[in-house]
């Protein structure tokens, strides 16, 4: 089943990465230094794992994937929502 959406999990990673490269060029916020580093890892892992695998640490591969695509879209979106506008700056002390 992952093989059938396996192409629309990239296209949406694709867009988000993009949409997520912009926020950073436009909008530079404190809260960006956390985020980056985690979709980083995120996006590492996902290139890491092996295609042929049927088992990465007793989970199936497919799982996995899917779980580290959903996680870097909830990342992105919810990081996008903090850092925007003055609400995503940390207080300066």
């Amino acid at each position: 089943m992952f093989d059938n959406f396996e192409f629309i999990f990239k296209i949406v990673f694709l867009c988000l990465s993009i949409g997520w490269i912009g926020n950073i060029l436009l909008l530079t916020s404190e809260r960006q230094i956390l985020i980056n580093p985690l979709l980083i890892l995120i996006a590492s892992l996902i290139i890491v794992m092996p295609n042929d695998a049927k088992e990465v640490f007793g989970f199936e591969a497919d799982n996995i994937k899917m779980f580290l695509y959903s996680f870097y879209y909830i990342v992105i979106i919810v990081g996008t929502t903090l850092t925007r506008g003055k609400k995503g700056k940390l207080k300066k002390r």
